[in-house]
């Protein structure tokens, strides 16, 4: 039976893209991710929420020690003030939460070539066998015959 050579390209080992990730943060980049995941759950559209109607209710049915003297003035400022820090601050995480999934898909476009080139070499090496097999097959049923 001929043998069939090994593959000559370099096998892809599989990496953790996590900790390939996690290994290229800085200190602003960890804490940028944190507030960026923390911004980005229903528990702080909750908290504005509940915020925003605490201090409508409180400046409208507590009239008598209002502590915002021009009613929803200060809360608008608030509220402007946040999106003005918080805005720049989500887009940078998502820009890192970016580069973590195109690490991930350049780790899976990889793996899935070796994969396909290791399947290619299998097919290659069955065909083989198959070709020997019938041939030996043919082999035995002409002894047969004789």
């Amino acid at each position: 039976m001929p043998l069939i050579e090994p593959p000559k390209h370099e096998r892809h080992k599989p990496a953790d893209v996590n900790k390939k990730h996690k290994s290229q943060l800085g200190l602003q980049d960890r804490l940028a991710l944190v507030i960026t995941t923390a911004i980005g759950t229903m528990y702080a559209v909750y908290f504005f929420a509940i915020f925003m109607a605490g201090w409508m209710l409180w400046q409208t049915f507590f009239n008598g020690k209002p502590f915002d003297p021009y009613p929803f003035a200060f809360l608008l400022f608030l509220g402007n003030i946040v999106q003005l820090l918080l805005m720049p601050l989500i887009m940078v995480g998502q820009n890192i939460q970016g580069r973590h999934a195109e690490i991930r898909s350049s780790e899976e476009y990889h793996t899935t070539v070796t994969s396909y080139r290791d399947i290619g070499h299998i097919l290659e090496h069955l065909n083989a066998q198959d070709e020997e097999l019938l041939k030996q097959t043919r082999l035995l049923e002409e002894l047969v015959k004789k």
